[in-house]
């Protein structure tokens, strides 16, 4: 079996997933372990940990699905931002991530500031830290035909409205 996942030795930070994903994701992992998908494990035992809210009471600066994420991966100089999105979403691999993928299983749920070790598909150790969740500047621009919700989150902690696509029940 592959040794793709997080690094155990070191402490895990607490992620959180908002209830509107937790079902869609729980699929997906499942069929990614059986299909032998080299992530599905890891996945899994992602969602398996966090802890799930509401979507109007998901903590500020939380990583989510169908949201903009800025990461920076081993301390490179340059950070990366990217919409971390289901594999049957994905449209865009400049501009987004698979959440079925090494580092986007990783992102997955945590918040501003988080750092987490984890193993690539080709088994070398990296780290990654959550550098911010809101689109980078000029993002609208990039993806003008598949709106998104690119505000994030106020600093009253509250939410905008879902943008009322498509959502697995």
């Amino acid at each position: 079996m592959s040794n793709i996942g997080v690094d155990t030795t070191e402490h895990l930070p607490s992620i959180v997933i908002p209830r509107r994903d937790h079902a869609r994701l729980e699929r997906l992992a499942g069929d990614a372990v059986k299909e032998r998908h080299p992530v599905g494990s890891f996945l899994m035992s992602e969602i398996r940990r966090a802890v799930v809210f509401e979507i109007n009471q998901v903590p500020d600066g939380a990583v989510c699905l169908n949201e903009w994420v800025t990461y920076r991966v081993d301390g490179s100089r340059q950070s990366e931002s990217k919409i971390l999105v289901c594999p049957r979403d994905l449209r865009n691999g400049l501009i987004e991530l698979s959440v079925l993928s090494p580092l986007g299983a990783a992102l997955l749920g945590m918040s501003v500031g988080q750092r987490m070790k984890f193993f690539s598909i080709e088994g070398g150790l990296h780290s990654v830290i959550v550098e911010g969740v809101l689109a980078p500047a000029g993002a609208p621009l990039l993806f003008p035909l598949r709106p998104r919700r690119i505000v994030g989150r106020a600093s009253t902690g509250s939410r905008e409205p879902d943008d009322g696509g498509p959502h697995a029940a």
